[in-house]
């Protein structure tokens, strides 16, 4: 009776759950906290006040976190295109566990729903039509976890042309307001452009054109 009663001081209670975006945390009355994903509360909507299983926990977000997992991932690529790293950053944002977020990418990457490369060059045409310069492109490819090589394939694919006609357009918006035959302001367009990425060529041959376009 006495073990019964010190095994009934020690159980484990939830003490709140807190949700916040994508997942949700659990505090303990052990003073532990737990993270799970927000949308499997769903499925086992713990609540404050009750006796809570650690290791039930566990079962369930190995068993059951892969449908929601991939529910999420399906999602965002419905809304764009996304690099893996973009997916498997989204997940553990959502406090996933990583044996989910590898089942996850092995399976999007076995079905064709993310391909790094195809993604690198669409990205780059893109932002080449947006007035982004080489330089910009390769950053943002980098950040979005897009290896060097496509990056190189995806850069060297770009025409020549169209990166000049963005840097054009570029070089217009930077340039409202200021006056070409100011060497001060003409030397804020080089500014501006070179942000956007683009090297002292583009910027130079996209700041003649604007000039004859305004003779």
């Amino acid at each position: 009776r006495r073990a019964a009663q010190q095994g009934l001081m020690m159980e484990t209670k939830l003490i709140s759950v807190q949700r916040s975006h994508g997942r949700a945390t659990l505090v303990l009355s052990t003073g532990e906290t737990l993270v799970m994903p927000r949308a499997m509360l769903k499925e086992r909507p713990y609540r404050s006040g009750t006796p809570f299983d650690r290791e039930a926990f566990d079962s369930f977000l190995r068993e059951r976190s892969y449908p929601f997992a991939m529910e999420k991932a399906v999602a965002l690529l419905a809304m764009r295109s996304r690099t893996q790293r973009e997916i498997a950053d989204a997940l553990r944002k959502n406090a996933y566990p990583e044996r989910t977020i590898a089942r996850v990418m092995a399976r999007l990457d076995e079905a064709g729903y993310i391909n790094d490369t195809d993604f690198a060059e669409q990205w780059a045409a893109s932002r080449t039509t947006k007035g982004m310069g080489a330089r910009r492109i390769r950053m943002e490819l980098r950040q979005k976890g897009v290896d060097s090589e496509a990056i190189d394939e995806a850069l060297s694919a770009i025409d020549y042309d169209d990166m000049l006609s963005g840097a054009l357009k570029a070089a217009r918006k930077a340039a409202s307001g200021k006056n070409l035959a100011d060497p001060k302001d003409r030397q804020k367009i080089f500014a501006a452009l070179a942000r956007r990425g683009y090297g002292y060529a583009e910027a130079r041959q996209a700041l003649e054109a604007l000039k004859n376009e305004q003779e």
